[in-house]
């Protein structure tokens, strides 16, 4: 029959098609499981959100003891412990290790009892998202208060009958106000500031746009591959080397002008619609090392896919989802410390998590070319690699024609 003809062609030429079986069930299947791991601490109430901080407790009194009691049962904050000194925690904090440390002040159960009481103290790592900086401090509050409460109502309890207002029994609710002081490590001139969604959204954003380039680069390449173009280059003695260099410099080139562009968006255009400004960091060395490696890393990874691909359709199919699987992994759509454990591992392999890493290192945490190294050789040594398997697989790919 015509028809079982027909349908048996395209089940065999399906069959011998890799890419179309791969892009089809193995890379949703992949997606699907990879954004299900790493959303599944914000969306699973049981589970609480997984926000960690350090505690320094410099007081011995019931008052402090009551406080740590309470913040130890809370669900969703949970209390790292360590043997550093209080200026290593802030380091530790500084570099996100983790989200928060709080501090509770020698004296504070015995200033409890004035109208004067002494502050605990928040220190919030400068990748804290704005949310995640409101949340905590709500939570903390609330327990500082209830503590204050409690404290402050102890010696009356004998009068309490003949007390009939606030006012009545001395307690000044003014005084809840000072039971708490918050600041972030991010600095802007010196001083310490609450960082804007801005400064943690535009290198974020960045670095997702930037892997997008595979998309332009790799469809060119099968065009001009199908054209025969590549055919007549080889023909005159141009080397697979050559053919990579070629497409990777002017490449390099338009992905630098889109952090430019992206930068200027921040800085300039974001604030006319009302944002706070983007601020750059006092680091512009490190800034355009940064910008160099991952330009590099990603135009290298776009030559890699745009030689494993047969078609334009399968380029910006497998692009679209394996970039999407490594923003999922990397940090850029959910923050790495809401993930389980097992994605937080996973992301430590992600090229998008270094690139991140290292604009956070400029723009969050004022680091300069010694901090963002590490993330800087990460993305080079990726970058060289995908090369090296781009120009196998070229030149495997001449050796056949």
């Amino acid at each position: 029959m015509p028809l079982f003809a027909l349908v048996t062609k395209e089940w065999k030429l399906l069959l011998r098609d890799w890419h179309a079986l791969l892009l089809l069930f193995a890379m949703p299947a992949v997606f699907i499981l990879v954004m299900s791991l790493a959303l599944q601490n914000k969306f699973a109430e049981q589970q609480g959100v997984n926000i960690h901080y350090y505690l320094v407790n410099k007081d011995d009194s019931p008052a402090s003891e009551a406080l740590v009691k309470r913040l130890s049962a809370m669900k969703d904050f949970k209390i790292l412990s360590s043997s550093a000194s209080a200026p290593e925690l802030i380091d530790k904090v500084r570099d996100d290790r983790a989200q928060f440390m709080v501090s509770i002040p020698s004296g504070f159960g015995k200033a409890m009892q004035s109208t004067d009481p002494l502050p605990v103290q928040i220190l919030a790592g400068p990748g804290v998202e704005p949310a995640i900086y409101m949340l905590f401090e709500a939570a903390l509050r609330e327990a500082l208060v209830r503590v204050y409460l409690q404290h402050a109502l102890a010696p009356l309890k004998t009068q309490m009958l003949a007390i009939t207002s606030v006012a009545d029994a001395g307690l000044n609710l003014d005084a809840t106000d000072k039971l708490l002081h918050a600041q972030s490590l991010y600095q802007v001139d010196g001083r310490n500031r609450r960082p804007s969604s801005v400064q943690q959204n535009v290198p974020a954003w960045l670095v997702f746009a930037m892997f997008f380039i595979a998309i332009p680069l790799s469809t060119t390449w099968v065009q001009e591959r199908q054209q025969g173009t590549y055919a007549r280059l080889r023909s005159m003695g141009l080397s697979a080397k050559d053919l990579l260099l070629g497409k990777l410099l002017p490449y390099l080139g338009i992905n630098l002008l889109q952090v430019a562009l992206m930068l200027v968006v921040g800085i300039l255009v974001v604030p006319w619609f009302g944002g706070q400004r983007l601020t750059l960091g006092h680091a512009p060395l490190a800034l355009t090392l940064m910008a160099l490696a991952l330009s590099f890393a990603s135009v290298a990874y776009a030559l890699l896919i745009a030689n494993l691909v047969s078609t334009g359709e399968q380029a910006t199919i497998f692009t679209g989802v394996a970039n999407l699987l490594m923003a999922a992994v990397g940090g850029i759509m959910v923050p790495r410390f809401l993930m389980p454990p097992v994605m937080q591992a996973l992301s430590r392999f992600s090229p998008m998590a270094w690139g991140l890493d290292g604009f956070l290192d400029v723009f969050l945490r004022q680091g300069g070319l010694e901090a963002v190294a590490p993330e800087a050789l990460r993305l080079f040594g990726f970058g060289l690699a995908c090369l090296a398997l781009a120009g196998l697989r070229l030149a495997r790919q001449r050796g056949k024609t």
